[in-house]
């Protein structure tokens, strides 16, 4: 009766520091890639947004979903929520699709002060986290920062 405790002392250690290595995983580098309008209401507007996601892993990270949040300028125009899992290969990329609701009407009066107050490039700010398909593993947070470029 006391040999199968004494195996099952020896299991729980070893799957903590299987745990813990997998604990291990850098948040992966998303940058925006597109924006599609796909449905625009008065009070609501939903936009495709294609990111790229780049794995610096060395492991297959196999994504269950991303949810981020959109700023503009410092001022949130959204949150987006992606539709469907996707793996990201080893030290690889991969392409994703986001749907981001905003709601313009409320946040326009202040995003465009502030457009309006500097001549440079708006600056946009994506973050969220990573909802990584892993046992154990908690979301992976990311941000990404840069200047909006404007089509002439």
């Amino acid at each position: 009766m006391r040999r199968p405790l004494r195996h099952l002392a020896w299991v729980v250690p070893v799957m903590l520091l299987g745990a813990c290595a997998v604990t291990r995983l850098q948040a992966p580098d998303i940058t925006p890639t597109s924006v599609e309008l796909v449905d625009a209401q008065v009070m609501e507007q939903r936009f495709k947004v294609g990111l790229h996601v780049q794995n610096p892993n060395d492991r297959a990270l196999p994504i269950k979903s991303v949810n981020c949040a959109l700023q503009i300028e410092g001022v949130e125009v959204g949150r987006g929520e992606s539709s469907a899992p996707f793996n990201v290969p080893a030290h690889g990329e991969s392409d994703f699709d986001l749907i981001v609701t905003t709601d313009l009407a409320s946040s326009i009066p202040n995003l465009a002060m502030r457009l309006f107050r500097g001549g440079d490039m708006p600056s946009y700010r994506l973050s969220g986290s990573v909802n990584p398909d892993i046992a154990w593993l908690p979301p992976i947070p990311f941000s990404k920062s840069g200047q909006l470029a404007i089509p002439q």
